[in-house]
C-alpha cells in the first residue's frame, strides 16, 4: 500500500471488519454506514509516519455526503466556538477574500464578519444551516475550487480537517492553488491520539514526521 502523504510504502498495522465497525456506529451513534468491502486496514508508513485507514483493496477511506449529513445530527458534532476560530481571525484583514475548506456549518465566519467569505463543504445539510445565517457555502471539493478560482483567495484556512482527508498531498496542493501569490495559508490538525476506526469519524493522523513532510 502506497502512502498518501509522501508516496513510499506504508505497511498494514491492523486489520478490522468492517462489519463489526458499522455495528459500533449504530450501537454507540445509531449512525448507518457501509463499506464496500469485508476488512479494513490501519496503515503506517515508516518513511513519514503517517496513519491512515484502507479498505482490503487498498483504497483510501474518506466521508460522503450522507454520512456527514448523519453526523450532522448530533448536537455536539459541529462546534460554534473554537480556540483556533480566535487565534486565527487576528491574521485576517477586513475586506479580504477568505476561503475555509472543510467549513461545517461556517462557524469560523461570523469570527470575520468585515471579510469576502467562502466555505466548501461536503455536507448538503452544514449548506443549508449556513445558508440560513447568510453565509455562502459550496458543495465541492477543493481540488475542483481551486482548478475554476486559481490564485484568487488572500486567506485559505481548514481547522480540523486534514485528518479526515484520504489523499493530503493532493488537498494541499489545491489549497496552495487557491491561494493568491503572497496570500496566508492556515492549517489545524486535531490532536494525536489513539487512533481505531471505531466511532472515529477520522480517516488519518499526523506524527512529527509528517508534518514535516507536509
Amino acid at each position: 500500500m502506497q502512502c498518501s502523504l509522501c508516496h513510499k510504502q506504508a505497511i498494514l498495522q491492523e486489520s478490522f471488519s468492517a462489519k463489526q465497525l458499522a455495528l459500533e456506529y449504530w450501537r454507540q451513534l445509531k449512525i448507518s454506514i457501509s463499506f464496500p468491502e469485508e476488512q479494513i486496514g490501519l496503515y503506517h508508513c515508516p518513511n513519514c509516519s503517517y496513519l491512515f485507514f484502507a479498505t482490503q483493496g487498498q483504497s483510501t477511506i474518506s466521508g460522503d455526503n450522507e454520512f456527514y449529513n448523519t453526523l450532522n445530527k448530533l448536537p455536539w458534532y459541529y462546534f460554534s466556538e473554537k480556540y483556533e476560530y480566535t487565534y486565527a481571525k487576528n491574521f485576517i484583514q477586513p475586506n479580504e477574500k477568505v476561503l475555509e475548506v472543510g467549513c461545517g456549518k461556517a462557524a469560523f465566519a461570523k469570527y470575520i464578519p468585515q471579510t469576502h467569505y467562502i466555505g466548501l463543504e461536503f455536507s448538503t445539510d452544514a449548506k443549508k444551516m449556513a445558508h440560513a445565517n447568510g453565509i455562502h457555502i459550496e458543495n465541492i471539493s477543493i481540488q475542483d475550487y481551486a482548478e475554476s478560482h486559481p490564485y484568487q483567495a488572500d486567506v485559505v484556512c481548514s481547522f480540523q480537517v486534514l485528518e479526515h482527508v484520504s489523499d493530503p498531498y493532493s488537498f494541499l496542493q489545491a489549497k496552495i492553488k487557491a491561494c493568491r501569490g503572497g496570500g496566508d495559508y492556515h492549517d489545524r490538525c486535531a490532536k494525536r491520539r489513539q487512533l481505531h476506526p471505531i466511532c472515529s469519524e477520522q480517516y488519518s493522523q499526523y506524527a512529527t514526521p509528517s508534518c514535516r513532510t507536509l
